[in-house]
């Protein structure tokens, strides 16, 4: 294993949804311990392991920098302010059980001995216990507050804002795994195989339920969702191009995603929405933040 980023502090969360210690890693700007009675605005940063945006070797491409480095240099341009990263752990401690910020349907489908589950709660966990502790543990501004992934981390940075839009003011997703929807959005398309592997069989049940599907689909959950509110969020969705699918990049579902934002009247604020070179990498995922990291602060500063 590679050395994280030492700008990151690493936190640990008993949590008494999952029964299990949580961690995550949070980078405080320099502000942070000079201005004490300050409040800052913090941005959610999801993957599924806590290491994955700190780690400057997550893959060959990423050449030894993390996603630290990229908020540094758009500070040190004036692009952006002072902000909170949180890079939470939603996932099993070896990272191969992904928790998709859901309440897993068959907790007890994890191979024996897993670390890092529990109860499986994962969705309660995020919006009971892992926001409220960031906010009580730190002095964050909780009427702005962004979230963003990459791959399963976009999945679960839209679901996040669609199940609860009044507590984001931006959502950002690189080449999301974003599964399709039928009926207009209304129910899980059973025919896609996005989430077959057996690794989802914790959070999605076996055999797969109709009804638990579509209560964790991204896209249903924004068809149910307060459109009003949605619209009061900055949606910035980027991925791959359509060139690298299907391995390469998530370019048709990052496609579907937009075009069901813009039937509910969002537009996507992003500059570009696939990248040209967008490959599904960690240095693809830096790019995303560095291009879209000043939406977000915009969106961010409104809201202070």
């Amino acid at each position: 294993m590679h050395a994280l980023d030492p700008r990151a502090r690493l936190v640990r969360l008993r949590s008494r949804l999952l029964g299990v210690t949580k961690r995550f890693y949070v980078y405080l700007p320099p502000e942070y311990a000079v201005e004490r009675r300050r409040r800052f605005p913090v941005l959610f940063l999801l993957r599924g392991h806590e290491r994955e945006w700190i780690n400057p070797h997550e893959d060959q491409s990423r050449g030894g920098t993390t996603v630290i480095d990229v908020y540094e240099r758009l500070r040190a341009s004036g692009a952006i302010g002072p902000l909170i990263l949180v890079m939470p752990g939603l996932a099993s401690d070896d990272n191969r059980i992904p928790g998709l910020l859901t309440d897993f349907r068959c907790p007890g489908c994890a191979p024996p001995r897993t670390a890092g589950l529990g109860a499986g709660l994962f969705q309660r966990f995020f919006f009971e216990e892992l926001l409220p502790a960031i906010d009580a543990r730190l002095r964050t501004l909780p009427a702005a507050r962004a979230i963003a992934g990459f791959s399963l981390g976009g999945y679960m940075a839209v679901k996040a804002a669609a199940l609860r839009p009044e507590l984001f003011v931006s959502v950002g997703a690189f080449d999301g795994s974003f599964p399709y929807a039928s009926d207009g959005g209304i129910s899980a398309r059973l025919s896609d195989t996005l989430f077959a592997h057996p690794m989802f069989d914790p959070a999605l049940g076996v055999p797969r339920d109709p009804e638990h599907l579509g209560a964790n689909n991204p896209v249903c959950l924004l068809q149910r969702a307060d459109r009003a509110a949605l619209r009061r969020i900055t949606w910035i969705v980027q991925y791959g191009p359509e060139q690298l699918e299907p391995w390469g990049s998530n370019f048709y579902r990052g496609e579907y995603l937009v075009r069901v934002l813009h039937s509910l009247g969002i537009e996507n604020a992003a500059p570009v929405a696939a990248l040209p070179d967008g490959e599904h990498t960690w240095r693809a995922a830096d790019r995303h933040i560095e291009q879209t990291l000043p939406l977000h602060w915009e969106a961010l500063a409104r809201a202070v």
